[in-house]
């Protein structure tokens, strides 16, 4: 966490001294940082800043505000004679056992806080058991907590969440999981695609789009304990040249997206027919004598969605092998 922008907030509330006036003090300020933030984003990418970069440093100021947050409703639960046991925060809020008062003031003031910011915030507060029925029965809820981060709060409350889910969800209902995520990447690409190749992409949801990697991470993830792409070099289930071409891809198509969504003014993952010679123009690709900037600019995302296409197949299809190697195994056993 921005220890610096946790101190000039507190300093920023410090003027009052009734709690609804300091929240108000702390709201103004951590709004006028998030637009700062955000202008200085758009700025970076203008200037060329790879696409996880821009990704990375936009996690790190909603981090930044989210823990800031945090630490100060606490001081605020302190005052009002609570016990300050350590939260578990993030976007989505965990306990063990008994839910407790601390636990839902700091819900409700962290989520109100980060409401009246103006941010759309997605939320949920589940016990660890909660988590292991939800993530069996609903596959958005099991996706979700497979990329859970740490924010907040007992570090080894949430190892024990990794555990726990890793153990009686991913390893064990592994061969459903496969399916059930097979079955809603067709689903994805007859709504927006099953070629890399269409006219009109969706950067995030078209086949050789994010979310095809996305996909194929889970299942790598659960299955063989790999999350990034040199890990699954490291296990051996890409190559390094796919690893290379897989991480130039992504590079290019965060890219895109940010621009898509810093041009439009809202989140949009359509790359349009309309908006094509824009977003081709503002990412450096300019007409020449031989060819039109747009051209060239889609050549290259073709070029790069064919290979996340390909590397997040060849992915999957490992996952498979191993399902149909443990089949086979089984039947042996049975004969």
């Amino acid at each position: 966490m921005s220890v610096e922008l946790f101190r000039r907030a507190r300093r920023a509330e410090a003027r009052a001294e009734r709690t609804e006036d300091r929240r108000r003090l702390r709201l103004e300020f951590l709004r006028q940082a998030l637009a700062q933030g955000f202008d200085s984003l758009k700025v970076r990418h203008a200037e060329g800043a790879s696409g996880q970069e821009s990704v990375r440093t936009h996690a790190r100021l909603m981090d930044d505000v989210i823990l800031s947050l945090t630490r100060l409703i606490a001081s605020d639960a302190s005052r009002a004679g609570l016990p300050p046991t350590p939260p578990d925060v993030d976007l989505m809020v965990v306990y063990d056992g008994e839910m407790s008062p601390y636990v839902q003031r700091m819900m409700q003031e962290l989520l109100y806080s980060l409401w009246d910011l103006g941010l759309h915030v997605g939320h949920s507060l589940r016990s660890l058991d909660d988590c292991v029925a939800m993530a069996r029965t609903d596959f958005p809820s099991r996706t979700s907590m497979q990329e859970a981060r740490f924010l907040a709060g007992e570090r080894r409350l949430f190892a024990r969440f990794q555990r726990v889910l890793r153990e009686n969800v991913f390893r064990r209902d592994f061969g459903q999981f496969l399916e059930t995520t097979l079955v809603e990447r067709d689903a994805r690409y007859r709504k927006h695609g099953a070629s890399p190749y269409i006219g009109e992409p969706n950067v995030k949801e078209s086949a050789g789009g994010l979310r095809d990697m996305h996909t194929a991470m889970w299942l790598g993830a659960a299955k063989f304990g790999a999350r990034t792409l040199r890990e699954l070099t490291d296990k051996g289930l890409i190559t390094p040249r796919e690893q290379a071409a897989a991480d130039a891809a992504l590079t290019f198509l965060w890219r895109v997206r940010n621009e898509l969504h810093f041009f439009s003014g809202h989140k949009n993952d359509v790359l349009g027919r309309e908006l094509q010679p824009r977003i081709a123009k503002n990412l450096g690709y300019a007409d020449d004598a031989t060819s039109l900037g747009v051209e060239r600019f889609m050549r290259d995302y073709y070029l790069h969605a064919r290979v996340i296409h390909r590397v997040s197949r060849r992915l999957i299809a490992r996952c498979q092998e191993t399902l149909s190697r443990r089949g086979s195994a089984e039947r042996r056993q049975r004969q």
